[in-house]
């Protein structure tokens, strides 16, 4: 199979895991990767069983031609043809998986570029694929009974069309007078093992890899669903602490100046009057006090500093007593 058509080798599938990664979703990014090789590898098992089946064909087609051998390459070709079907099918299966793997890429892809990272969890749209993968898995099932079944049924023809062919033999050299042969003693086979049995033993051991494929596709969607879950939730309570913490700074900055200064507060017309009394007593202290400094000092010639002091204070208090 060429490169290019490869699911991890697809523009669009590589664009969307660039999109996980930089937008911090590297376990999602790896379950979509991996989903996509497991499909990929589907894919490539049913070309090897399709080549092996095209060999069993071959081979059939090459056996010598007498009457036993006839009616066993006609039962032959349609064990063949059964599995060659059932192939095809599943064939069918998975390039509609990989088409539905391309779309929903392209979408998330799409809507991303658009309304950002919140539309990377769309990636969880490909559990939609779970239900085709379980389909698949079923028919790989039954298509290992039915190759368990028809390896029997040949090898149990080989085994008689052997011993017919060793008893035919053995008549032969009894009629010449000849001894007869030991066949226990000689390996046992016959062109049946080469032509069908092989291929077809390739074919089962195809079919078992196959669905350990699918087991294990089906549980990394399960493991991507639960990731992004897992993502959603951590972004909520980010988001959530932050949106806390915002209040409470806020609350902070706005009622600590009441604890630093716990005084009444005036405001509008009862401030403004509030104000304009305190300044006109401002006023009238500072006008008290030139006069009292304007005092001659005659009046106080022979008295001593100390008594001067006291009456320039005293004379100062009865003034802001009268007003």
């Amino acid at each position: 199979m060429e490169a290019e058509k490869t699911l991890t080798n697809e523009e669009i599938i590589r664009e969307l895991l660039d999109l996980l990664k930089k937008n911090t979703m590297k376990e999602q990014a790896n379950d979509v990767f991996e989903i996509c090789t497991y499909v990929d590898g589907l894919e490539k098992k049913i070309v090897s069983m399709t080549e092996e089946l095209t060999s069993m064909q071959d081979q059939i087609k090459k056996m010598q031609e007498d009457t036993l051998i006839n009616n066993a390459k006609k039962a032959l070709t349609e064990a063949q043809e059964r599995l060659n079907a059932r192939c095809e099918q599943i064939k069918s299966q998975v390039s509609e998986i990989k088409v539905q793997v391309k779309s929903t890429a392209k979408n998330i892809v799409d809507e991303t570029k658009a309304k950002g990272r919140a539309a990377l969890y769309r990636v969880t749209e490909f559990v939609g694929i779970k239900k085709r993968l379980l389909n698949v898995r079923t028919a790989v099932k039954d298509m290992i009974v039915s190759t368990d079944r028809d390896i029997a049924r040949i090898a149990l023809l080989a085994k008689g069309l052997r011993e017919a062919g060793q008893i035919v033999n053995n008549a032969f050299h009894t009629f010449a007078d000849k001894p007869e042969v030991d066949y226990s003693q000689k390996e046992q086979k016959h062109p049946f093992t080469k032509a069908v049995l092989a291929p077809m033993k390739a074919v089962k051991k195809l079919l078992v890899s196959m669905e350990l494929h699918l087991d294990a596709s089906i549980d990394k969607l399960d493991n991507l669903a639960m990731n992004v879950q897992f993502d959603k939730e951590k972004r909520m309570e980010q988001t959530k602490d932050k949106e806390q913490k915002a209040p409470d700074t806020e609350r902070e900055i706005i009622y600590s100046p009441m604890v630093a200064e716990p005084q009444e507060y005036k405001y509008n017309a009862d401030a403004f009057a509030a104000r304009k009394t305190s300044e006109a007593s401002r006023k009238r202290q500072g006008r008290s006090c030139q006069k009292s400094e304007k005092i001659k000092p005659d009046k106080f010639r022979g008295v001593g500093v100390k008594s001067c002091v006291l009456f320039i204070c005293f004379n100062s208090r009865q003034k802001m007593a009268k007003i």
